[in-house]
């Protein structure tokens, strides 16, 4: 006799009713079974361009959940995987008994990796918390993971024509501050963020916490030239007095400066090396 999990089944239909609600607002590529990591689907934003043709722009990874389901943990390995996806990462919460899906963006991750980077368990949580700011830096955390981003219907796909337009220009917007967030918290910036289901994100606020590797140089090296040639061939002159003033601050708390003939003068650095 063969036999089927009903909860193996459940989370199949869910997941193509998750596919099917997504593709229309999007192109979405579903992972075979035999490649599914954690990633259940790869939708790709589309912009209108005419009335013949979309164009293609930015791709996001989507994980598909029954409502059911109230947490998704990951541990070990699963929170080194999670932290190196390179692109953003949402969750999708499907009702199969309302046709409806509810797409969330783990915006509240950076803030969390940049807190702690070396985290052992991070539980996502289906709660809509509007504000949230990470302080715990335990090796073991639970992370809130709305409010949703939008949710939409079966019945919403078939009466409002202009849904494809809705999500596109919400989605953007979130996908871009996502992709910005998977870059600088590898350095140990995260922009803390705002939204409401259905309304634009708002960065409200940054998280600083610096990290010291080899690794930070190399990510922000092409940043820092770029910035600097501009305010060379640019010529911005007020950003480069405010920067001048900022490493001077920076060298004279840290005794690079010494009275010689009463002037103040910039000590050679292997002088102060051999200090």
């Amino acid at each position: 006799m063969a036999y089927r999990g009903k909860n193996l089944r459940s989370g199949d239909l869910a997941e193509q009713l998750g596919a099917l609600l997504l593709q229309n607002v999007a192109l979405v590529s579903p992972v075979p079974r035999t490649e599914d990591v954690g990633i259940d689907l790869v939708a790709t934003l589309l912009r209108n361009f005419n009335r013949y043709n979309y164009i293609a722009e930015d791709s996001f990874y989507v994980q598909v959940k029954s409502t059911s389901v109230t947490e998704i943990a990951f541990k070990g390995q699963k929170v080194k995987w999670l932290y190196e996806l390179q692109l953003p990462f949402f969750v999708a919460s499907v009702d199969r008994k309302t046709s409806t899906i509810h797409l969330y963006c783990a915006h509240y991750l950076s803030d969390v990796f940049v807190t702690n980077p070396n985290r052992k368990e991070i539980i996502l949580e289906f709660t809509d918390t509007m504000e949230y700011d990470c302080s715990d830096d335990r090796e073991s955390i639970r992370v809130p993971l709305g409010p949703c981003v939008l949710s939409w219907s079966l019945k919403e796909v078939e009466a409002d024509n202009k849904l494809i337009e809705k999500f596109y220009k919400l989605l953007k917007k979130h996908v871009l501050l996502a992709k910005k967030s998977i870059e600088t918290r590898r350095v140990g910036v995260a922009d803390q963020i705002r939204w409401e289901t259905g309304k634009d994100p708002v960065v409200h606020q940054q998280k600083i916490k610096l990290v010291k590797t080899d690794l930070t140089q190399e990510i922000i090296a092409p940043y820092l030239s770029t910035f600097l040639m501009n305010l060379i061939l640019e010529k911005d002159l007020s950003t480069t007095r405010s920067l001048y003033r900022l490493f001077e601050k920076k060298l004279e708390y840290e005794g690079h400066f010494e009275e010689i003939g009463g002037k103040r003068v910039l000590i050679p650095f292997n002088a102060k090396l051999k200090k």
